[in-house]
């Protein structure tokens, strides 16, 4: 759920509200307030800006460079270098935001897409390295987010962004003028000079010469779906033979790319949920490695033991009884607490001995480890 608030509220202020509040007859402009400058603007941000701030994260520097040597205590010393707090969900989010705004814009700005790809180079490397180097270790959360976000939000940056192109192409030039045409626009087609002309921006001219082409106000924002040529209304059409057949080869185009979509994400989920209830639709992933989970316990596997993760402390909080449990399958290791019995070890860091032996029952649920025969160590 938190993946999807965010993937939709970025969408929403680096795509839509741009495209949105963008002024019609600015978006080829040239100026700092166009579409184009502000596309550009929003990907050098994205490419330098965002992984400049992740880098230098204000708190996690104080801590570790401030706080840290004046802390009064070891244990005050040692939670200042937790690192900071991130979100696989949450950066999942970025690569989405930045493959919608590549497709989206690409017809008015072609050049993003090596911008797309910088800043998705640059993006990888800096989380990469923070996540080996600086950020703390999340709770495992497996494939799922990544399995979520291909089939339904990085398919959907594709079809927003080909449709976006789609309509891109049906309203360029962008200037609310259809061309007179043969017998269409009587008396306009002459050239006319107009003398001391004073723009909207109070700048005024002392000469503007129209041209021997005669034009006429036509509303080239507002079309249906496809965006194709027929959509225009009979009497202000704009486009120009080349461009209708580039417009109804794309639109059409545009209504394949919805229907597969809509196949794949949605009615294929549904096809699937129904077979399984009359026929097996499972379908095992990878291949068998001939390596049993027991042989790995303490190296490469472990179990889920409950725990809490609470401010203040350096490791989880236990939150069961260990004595039936292989310690192996614990991810941690308390190097200040070591002894000959290694259950014992864990004391310090179980709150099942913050509650008496009869309640700890009612507390607590039962959780046990059984290995197979073989497994056991031997003297």
């Amino acid at each position: 759920s938190l993946y999807v608030k965010v993937t939709l509220f970025r969408w929403m202020n680096a795509v839509i509200v741009t495209w949105l509040i963008t002024p019609f007859l600015v978006t080829l402009g040239e100026s700092s307030i166009d579409l184009i400058s502000t596309i550009n603007a929003t990907m050098l941000s994205e490419m330098l800006l965002a992984p400049f701030l992740r880098y230098f994260d204000i708190m996690t520097l104080l801590d570790r460079h401030y706080f840290a040597p004046r802390a009064k205590t070891e244990a005050q010393m040692l939670s200042c270098f937790k690192g900071g707090w991130y979100n696989l969900a949450e950066r999942f989010t970025d690569l989405t935001k930045v493959l919608l705004l590549c497709i989206f814009y690409s017809p008015f700005y072609p050049f993003i897409y090596f911008l797309g790809a910088a800043t998705l180079f640059l993006q990888y490397w800096m989380d990469k390295f923070l996540l080996l180097r600086s950020w703390k270790r999340a709770p495992t959360v497996g494939a799922d987010t990544p399995r979520f976000s291909r089939r339904y939000f990085s398919t959907a940056a594709i079809v927003i962004g080909v449709i976006g192109a789609g309509y891109a192409y049906a309203r360029s030039p962008f200037t609310f003028l259809c061309s007179c045409r043969e017998g269409d626009c009587d008396g306009l087609t002459d050239s006319t000079t107009f003398t001391n002309v004073s723009l909207l921006n109070s700048t005024v001219l002392e000469s503007v010469e129209t041209p021997a082409e005669g034009y006429y106000y036509c509303d080239q924002k507002y079309l249906g779906f496809p965006p194709i040529p027929s959509t225009q209304d009979y009497s202000l059409q704009w486009m120009t033979p080349s461009q209708e057949d580039l417009t109804r080869t794309f639109g059409w185009f545009c209504v394949a790319v919805v229907a597969i979509y809509g196949v794949y994400a949605l009615f294929s989920p549904t096809i699937k949920l129904t077979l399984s209830l009359v026929t097996g639709v499972y379908e095992p992933e990878g291949i068998d490695q001939r390596k049993d989970f027991s042989s790995g316990v303490g190296i490469e596997c472990f179990g889920y033991i409950p725990s809490l993760e609470v401010d203040g402390f350096h490791f989880p909080l236990l939150a069961c009884n260990i004595d039936d449990v292989d310690v192996g399958l614990i991810k941690w290791k308390d190097p200040n607490h070591i002894k000959e019995d290694a259950h014992r070890q864990y004391d310090e860091h179980n709150m099942i001995f913050d509650v008496s032996r009869e309640r700890r029952n009612a507390v607590f649920s039962a959780v046990k480890h059984f290995p197979p025969s073989w497994s056991s160590k031997t003297e």
